[in-house]
């Protein structure tokens, strides 16, 4: 929520910084580098190219936590929509 709050209004794009500081918040990982290409100039973390000052670099296991965030988020909609699912048969 720190993240969220306080570093969504560093990116230009409204959508991006909200979606980008709150993934980074949930895993803990500092958000910086090139976007797409090595020659490109624009930067993740804040429109001058610096890191968040939140959470640790970057690394594999940083992958694997955002896949294990994702299969959890996929996990808990599956309930809620069963769950959904068993009130609307019993009701």
């Amino acid at each position: 929520i720190y993240a969220w709050r306080n570093h969504a209004r560093q990116w230009p794009d409204a959508n991006d910084g909200v979606l980008l500081s709150a993934g980074s918040g949930a895993l803990g990982a500092r958000l910086a580098g090139p976007l797409a290409e090595p020659s490109s100039i624009e930067t993740l973390g804040s429109p001058d190219g610096s890191p968040m000052p939140v959470g640790d670099d970057c690394t594999p296991r940083t992958l694997q936590s955002a896949v294990g965030l994702v299969w959890r988020a996929v996990i808990l909609w599956m309930i809620l929509l069963l769950m959904l699912t068993i009130a609307v048969w019993v009701g």
